[in-house]
């Protein structure tokens, strides 16, 4: 998952989503606190089943929690969450209390279970919170399988003991348990505490619900590259036997302007391009499919939806890229039209990959974008491409979201057209009304040569709906932010948002908006000073 601080895992977009209506409709809400005669342990969310959950199978260990803030001195004593599937295996392996620091106060290991609802796990020894103080509640589903509801966060909540901010839930992607920071969709993860207030304060019993005893180590996380029981059908090719723990440079929690090629891409695992070896599946994967830890020379074409590429390079090889105003190194778009709608039921998902395209003449790659078509882009390294992430074609089901990604060294030729990051349709319609649009963490670099803008912003023919383009650091010629509604085409654009972004302009200006109703929200932008605070330099204002 998904990513730093958004409006956000990613999730991030999750692949594999089956929606699960829980039986008691009273759980959405926070649990009513009624007043006790003495301290007892009490809960945010109650013993009811949560409203509206989602269960996703992602496919890739990811730490989820929340955080917290106690209103009073207290104690932790067992840490829960909520379980919707019975299978076994896609139980948590681990609970943790942290810090807000980061510093793990506490880690439990959690046994297997077909029980489902709230499971309660015992923490070895209460863990004494101070009022005031922030704090993270996770679990660690090393199956990739967790239950969600999406806006949960969209606003702070409160109980009688605790209080939990807007974005409060929180998810890191990693082979191994670590501290989660990254948001998406102010997403509820249902991972919840016990708390007991110190000073008597009333609270809501804890429930008495399925527990797990604790375990006496800590869980000990796999450090293979291959994925977890992936879906059938997978043509994913073997899979090396480099360890995939992230190293401290790894991109969770950094903004745009802090990120480079040594935190994103496969550099956190101490992979390259040229360590992987060479993927045998199609070049068209089945839906399903989950690929992994390979080096994919062509063209990747993710029409047929559900699929995961992670940690891998895809590195078209010279003469295997046109140069064409439709091309694109990976795509799940089906036609040459930018409104032409995607066909899969289930999104795709890129993440912790290389998109390496040096080894194409400029003549053929000059007009094809790195990505193409709509999707959850997450931590990426691309480079050597004509344009970056392009979401076209978007359809009207799918969300779009590129997180915490370098685009770097674009190349121009002839009259191409070069840009790092463009947006050009985002309906949001009947199909989903709940879809997001999002540019988040970002650093996208560009070129001098034929480029207009580091993000380009334009309802060509069809409707921009919804975009957040939020800590992102944009550098290079042209301008850096284009917002544009061509009069001559009957596109329109509206709910567009930009946010705490870092400009860096060697070209015409930060921003610009040619056309259309202008930023519905423009709000802490700065030009890009390394040396100051927060990168914060001069305030950059709306155009």
């Amino acid at each position: 998952m998904k990513s730093t601080s958004t409006a956000s895992h990613r999730r991030p977009l999750r692949a594999s989503v089956a929606i699960v209506m829980a039986a008691v409709a009273a759980g959405a809400a926070l649990a009513a606190l009624p007043n006790q005669a003495s301290a007892a342990p009490s809960t945010t969310f109650g013993a009811s089943a949560p409203k509206d959950v989602r269960s996703i199978d992602e496919g890739i260990p990811v730490e989820l929690g929340m955080r917290f803030t106690p209103s009073t001195d207290g104690t932790v004593s067992s840490v829960r969450f909520y379980k919707v599937s019975p299978d076994a295996s896609v139980t948590p392996r681990s609970v943790s209390l942290w810090a807000a620091n980061g510093d793990r106060l506490a880690q439990t290991r959690v046994s297997r279970t077909t029980s489902t609802g709230w499971i309660s796990v015992r923490l070895t020894s209460p863990v004494k919170l101070t009022a005031g103080s922030g704090y993270v509640v996770s679990a660690f589903a090393k199956s990739g399988s967790y239950p969600t509801t999406r806006n949960y966060f969209s606003q702070a909540r409160t109980s009688s003991t605790l209080t939990m901010p807007r974005n409060a839930g929180v998810y890191t992607n990693g082979w191994k348990s670590s501290f989660p920071t990254s948001t998406y969709g102010a997403s509820n993860y249902w991972v919840d505490t016990e708390f007991t207030p110190s000073s008597g304060t009333s609270g809501t019993p804890a429930p008495s619900p399925a527990t797990s005893s604790p375990a006496t180590s800590a869980p000990k996380p796999s450090t293979s590259t291959s994925t977890t029981s992936a879906p059938a059908p997978t043509t994913s090719a073997p899979q090396p036997s480099t360890s995939t723990t992230t190293s401290s440079t790894s991109a969770n929690g950094l903004m745009g302007w802090q990120l480079n090629s040594r935190n994103v891409g496969l550099a956190p695992f101490g992979l390259t391009c040229s360590s992987l070896p060479a993927y045998k599946g199609s070049l068209t994967p089945a839906a399903g499919t989950r690929i992994s830890g390979v080096r994919i020379v062509g063209q990747l074409d993710l029409r047929n939806g559900d699929i995961i590429v992670e940690r891998s390079c895809i590195q078209p090889s010279s003469g295997s890229a046109s140069n064409s105003g439709t091309a694109a190194i990976v795509s799940n778009f089906v036609c040459g039209r930018d409104s032409c709608p995607v066909i899969s039921d289930r999104s795709i998902i890129i993440r912790d990959s290389e998109i390496d395209a040096s080894n194409v003449p400029a003549s053929q790659i000059a007009a094809a974008c790195a990505f193409r078509g709509t999707g959850t882009l997450q931590r990426n390294y691309m480079h050597g491409m004509g344009s970056g992430i392009c979401f076209y074609g978007t359809g009207t089901k799918h969300d779009a979201i590129a997180e915490q990604n370098y685009v770097t060294d674009l190349r121009s030729y002839g009259s191409s057209h070069n840009e790092a990051a463009t947006v050009r349709d985002f309906m949001v319609t009947g199909d989903n009304p709940n879809r997001v649009a999002r540019f988040t963490n970002n650093r996208l670099d560009i070129a001098d040569g034929n480029v207009t803008a580091g993000l380009f912003i334009q309802s060509l023919g069809d409707r921009i709906d919804t975009l957040r383009v939020e800590g992102n650091l944009i550098e290079g010629g042209g301008y850096n932010l284009f917002l544009n509604q061509p009069s001559s085409e009957n596109g329109s654009y509206r709910d567009v948002r930009a946010v705490n972004n870092r400009f860096n302009s060697t070209g015409w200006g930060p921003s610009t908006v040619q056309g259309g109703p202008g930023w519905a929200e423009w709000r802490d932008n700065f030009r890009y000073n390394p040396s100051a605070p927060d990168a914060r330099g001069a305030a950059v204002s709306a155009s």
